[in-house]
């Protein structure tokens, strides 16, 4: 799995570990900036982030910029000139509204949830239809509608086996037009 896949699921992981929050956040719909930093395992995350950071750097302009459509497209736009942990994501006004409620292809429950002013913390516990879990506890502070600090601590199981994932991201808003970057898409129940 390279770098890339692996922010793309901190940042896939972080948003159902959201979801199980009793209300959902209070921010504005539109383009945020994310700083991701994530240790999974043995620390190969970090060395994996600093590897794709030297390739980014590396490439011809035109292949970056393939790179970076090709990011956005997915929902997770590369900050122009920035460090490859800092992505821009867009929220739509309806997965804010829900909450980014997941569905059918996974199922989150949340326990433990105590919220004091503008932070909250909980445990949480979410499978997926193709057998995947993920428990652990997390952290979602606001400040005002325009920034946020999430950061978790979980185990995921697979048939692969059982790793450690620590998230931390810090999230800023940006812009109300999200530009080319696509909203990433949560599936939500019917």
């Amino acid at each position: 799995m390279n770098a890339r896949q692996r922010l793309f699921i901190a940042c896939a992981v972080a948003l159902p570990a959201v979801s199980v929050l009793a209300q959902p956040p209070q921010i504005r719909p539109g383009l945020w900036e994310e700083t991701v930093k994530m240790k999974m395992g043995g620390g190969e995350a970090d060395a994996a982030m600093e590897k794709m950071k030297a390739r980014l750097a590396a490439m011809p302009p035109d292949q970056r910029a393939a790179v970076e459509k090709m990011m956005a497209g997915r929902g997770l736009g590369m900050v122009p000139g920035g460090a490859a942990n800092v992505v821009r994501v867009c929220y739509t006004k309806e997965q804010l509204a829900r909450g980014f409620t997941p569905g059918r292809e996974s199922q989150c429950t949340r326990k433990n949830v105590s919220s004091s002013g503008n932070v909250t913390r909980y445990d949480f516990a979410c499978t997926t239809a193709q057998n995947h879990s993920v428990v652990g506890h997390g952290t979602l502070t606001t400040m005002g509608d325009s920034a946020f600090a999430f950061s978790s601590e979980s185990d995921s199981t697979s048939d692969k086996g059982t790793m450690h994932m620590s998230n931390d991201i810090a999230g800023k808003f940006v812009s109300s037009d999200c530009g080319d970057v696509k909203p990433i898409e949560i599936p939500h129940g019917n």
